[in-house]
């Protein structure tokens, strides 16, 4: 990074994108001061008091400590128990010293919320997700995950004037994602948040910083405006291309008359133009052109197989550890289908992916393969069995070619020369997830079963992801809780509700009614519990209001996005443009439908 200049106000909700390893995390480290610049400096106002989540579990000094439970809490209530065993023994001055001691410290709980600290950390861990169980295990027994979402909770608790938060949704269900967008609106203070969630980024933020080439770009709006803005942008900087790359050419028309004139003064005067003009091409090429570190490409179909015939058949599938994960699921898997599978963490979604590749036995129900169809796959952890070869050695190995093809293929998915050299397992998540999708798409398959597949890509591998598999030309099922990738790539879902497994033709009708189904266990749980049904009513209503306000406002930015769009010349636009106009209006369509059917609800139930 260099000659980065920018400012954040105290309303500032902004999010800070880039390709992984452009330096987002350096650049909130600079924030904090826990990095100090080579050159520059950054002024604070005053004594801004920031809190900042990193990509890292909890803290060493939360290890010992119950999930509920403050340190710096801890150590002062233990202060106040030593002064009272000392006051017990103390007279006269001493004693004064001890109760004024014992008073402040008292007080200093109360003035940072020490009383309801538990309450309050109980309510935000609730809404990202985590079970009253899982709030009162031991801190060593929690998935790396929980672990995050822990972390994430207490810090949302700390009063700070700026919030810097990397990668927070990493490991939140639609739940907790949608828990943290309405308390990130609601909170009353700046907001620099790194995400490669685009939905996430198009919900909560008002300002977009895009770290590319070494460069700090500022867009206004959220994610999606910034992109047409940065497209309008390119559209400018390819005609300056086009116009500098025609001077050039005239320069040196110019420049070879001047040699055959034997005129050499002049001839070496418009020879240093024509060289000031190609340092001024390389450099705009650089910013247009930037060192792309991922393509995705398919092998051409089999254009002899019927895209419509039937691979896969699911009847009363049922699946149960401790618990009911789901039962009598039931769906069929054509050759050209794209569904995503969508559900809450924990539901069973990995679990029923495992049984479709035919990796695990369900309990009971029946699972019918059509033709025996070639699947690939890629999981949530990806692991090797030989860890010692290099990325090369293992893409030759697997898929023996030319050397020149297997390095280009490598090359293609952000493998240099020097990456290529690299064991296994130095690898980090991110690169051994390019790699494996790398030999995933060499095998041609007609099913291509993803867990997850965008963790740990940045957002322009996940939309270069997104082109790919508009390319496929075989079946896709994947489970993403990345809903811009979901709306994208998806033909239809298949939704987790309870224990039962549905289709829907969109996210939000599944959405609404997998809330449906959980206000209503909602209030039987709280009449169980001894809440009155008419308290447990209210709730159910209040979360039925915030619904409406969520779908309210993403109508507004959608119609505002089509507006725009509408107002545009026809010469302006991509074809990219128009299909993101048609998807924005099949957005549209469904959110007026489910706001009808909400309001309906709501009105039965008045």
């Amino acid at each position: 990074m260099s000659d980065l200049s920018f400012a954040i106000d105290a309303t500032d909700k902004i999010g800070l994108i880039g390709r992984n390893g452009s330096g987002k995390s350096t650049l909130l480290k600079l924030l904090t001061g826990n990095l100090e610049p080579d050159q520059g400096r950054i002024h604070r106002a005053g004594s801004t008091a920031m809190s900042m989540l990193d990509q890292r579990p909890l803290a060493d000094d939360h290890q010992n400590i119950a999930i509920l439970d403050n340190p710096r809490f801890l150590r002062i209530e233990t202060r106040m128990r030593h002064i009272e065993d000392q006051m017990a023994a103390a007279k006269g001055p001493a004693l004064d010293l001890l109760i004024e001691e014992f008073s402040r410290l008292q007080q200093r709980l109360e003035d940072e919320g020490a009383y309801d600290y538990r309450a309050r950390l109980a309510r935000n861990l609730a809404g990202l997700g985590l079970t009253e169980k899982q709030m009162n295990q031991p801190r060593d027994t929690l998935s790396g995950g929980e672990q995050m979402r822990v972390a994430l909770g207490r810090l949302l608790l700390e009063p700070g004037e700026l919030l810097l938060l990397d990668e927070p949704t990493n490991h939140l269900d639609f739940d907790g994602l949608d828990w943290l967008q309405q308390y990130l609106l609601s909170r009353q203070s700046a907001l620099v948040v790194v995400s490669h969630d685009r939905w996430f980024l198009d919900q909560v933020c008002g300002r977009i910083f895009e770290l590319e080439n070494k460069r700090l770009y500022i867009y206004k709006g959220n994610y999606s405006q910034a992109m047409e803005q940065k497209r309008q942008e390119r559209e400018l900087l390819d005609a300056t291309l086009n116009r500098l790359t025609g001077e050039i050419r005239r320069q040196e028309d110019v420049t070879q008359t001047m040699l055959s004139h034997r005129k050499m003064k002049s001839y070496h005067s418009r020879e240093k133009v024509v060289e000031k003009l190609k340092d001024q091409l390389a450099h705009l090429q650089d910013q247009v052109n930037p060192d792309r570190r991922m393509t995705f490409n398919f092998l051409p179909a089999d254009t002899k197989k019927d895209r419509n015939r039937l691979l896969i058949s699911a009847e009363d599938l049922s699946m149960a550890f401790d618990r009911t994960l789901f039962d009598r699921v039931s769906f069929e898997l054509a050759a050209s289908d794209r569904i995503a599978l969508v559900g809450p963490n924990g539901c069973g979604k990995t679990t029923l992916l495992r049984i479709l590749l035919g990796r695990q036995e369900a309990d009971s129900g029946r699972l019918l393969l059509y033709g025996d169809p070639s699947m690939a796959s890629m999981g949530q952890v990806v692991d090797f069995n030989h860890d010692d070869q290099t990325v090369f050695q293992y893409l030759a190995s697997s898929f023996p070619s030319t050397e020149t093809r297997i390095r280009d293929r490598l090359a293609r998915f952000g493998f240099r020369e020097e990456a290529m050299i690299k064991q296994l397992k130095a690898l980090s998540g991110g690169e051994r997830h390019r790699l494996h999708l790398c030999s995933l798409l060499e095998q041609k398959p007609d099913l291509l079963v993803l867990d997850e597949p965008t963790n740990h890509l940045d957002i322009e591998s996940r939309h270069l992801l997104e082109q790919a598999l508009a390319d496929f030309h075989g079946a896709v099922i994947v489970v993403s809780h990345d809903r811009y990738f979901i709306r994208t790539v998806a033909r239809s879902i298949l939704g987790f509700v309870g224990h039962e497994v549905h289709p829907f033709t969109d996210y939000q009708d599944w959405y609404l009614e997998h809330r449906r189904l959980e206000d209503q266990q909602a209030g039987q749980i709280a009449v169980k519990a001894g809440e009155s049904p008419r308290v447990a009513v209210r709730r159910i209503r209040a979360r039925q209001r915030q619904a409406v306000t969520d779908i309210t406002q993403r109508i507004k930015t959608l119609e505002e996005a089509c507006r725009l769009f509408e107002q545009k010349a026809p010469d302006k636009l991509q074809d990219d443009d128009y299909q993101l106009y048609a998807l924005q209006l099949v957005e549209l369509e469904e959110l007026y439908q489910a706001y009808i059917e909400l309001d309906e609800a709501m009105a039965d139930e008045a």
